[in-house]
């Protein structure tokens, strides 16, 4: 008797559920899925808690294993420092992306996982360029695999509309702004 081959571990950066909501269900068929929640960007606390428990709440849904990131704000701060000017997608949101990135892939190589991506990068109000070069770079880096918006199977548009729906269906807790400070300020 033969067992079906295991799946290959992916650890998804995830930011909030409304965004890995059809990305869960494009990958859980080839991936073993950790969901991670990485971000000390988000402000205020508050929200951070929220967006976390509507995570949780993906995970559990998708039976996948959910781990949660130090909320590093100031780390964050630091990263960033210089560039609080800058408008939402200006020269402020790489630092951010790769800052959180890089902290996927170490959490990809603790975990055995060979793939690494982010929810990111399915937003309509992010870089998937952007994203996909600092995420690939980092892959290449580490002798992992990034997954960009091209290796999700669908177009950004389409995964967008899909994951909206299955969002609502599962009533998801949905924010109205990127996450940071500055992108409150921009509301």
């Amino acid at each position: 008797m033969t067992t079906p081959a295991q799946k290959p571990t992916l650890v998804l950066h995830i930011c909030c559920a409304i965004c890995g909501a059809y990305l869960s269900e494009l990958l859980k068929d080839r991936f073993e899925i950790i969901y991670y929640y990485y971000n000390p960007n988000i402000h205020p606390e508050e929200e951070y808690m929220k967006r976390r428990e509507s995570v949780q709440k993906l995970a559990t849904i998708y039976q996948s294993e959910f781990i949660e990131g130090d909320y590093e704000t100031q780390e964050w701060y630091s990263t960033i420092a210089g560039f609080e000017g800058e408008p939402e997608g200006g020269k402020r949101c790489p630092l951010c992306f790769r800052m959180r990135l890089a902290k996927t892939a170490q959490l990809a190589i603790a975990e055995g996982a060979t793939h690494f991506t982010t929810t990111l990068a399915t937003s309509p109000y992010k870089n998937e360029d952007i994203i996909g070069a600092i995420g690939t770079e980092i892959a290449q880096d580490l002798r992992l695999t990034f997954l960009t918006v091209t290796d999700f199977g669908e177009s950004k548009k389409d995964i967008w509309a899909k994951t909206r729906t299955l969002a609502k269906d599962h009533d998801f807790y949905h924010q109205n702004y990127c996450g940071c400070t500055f992108s409150i300020w921009k509301k």
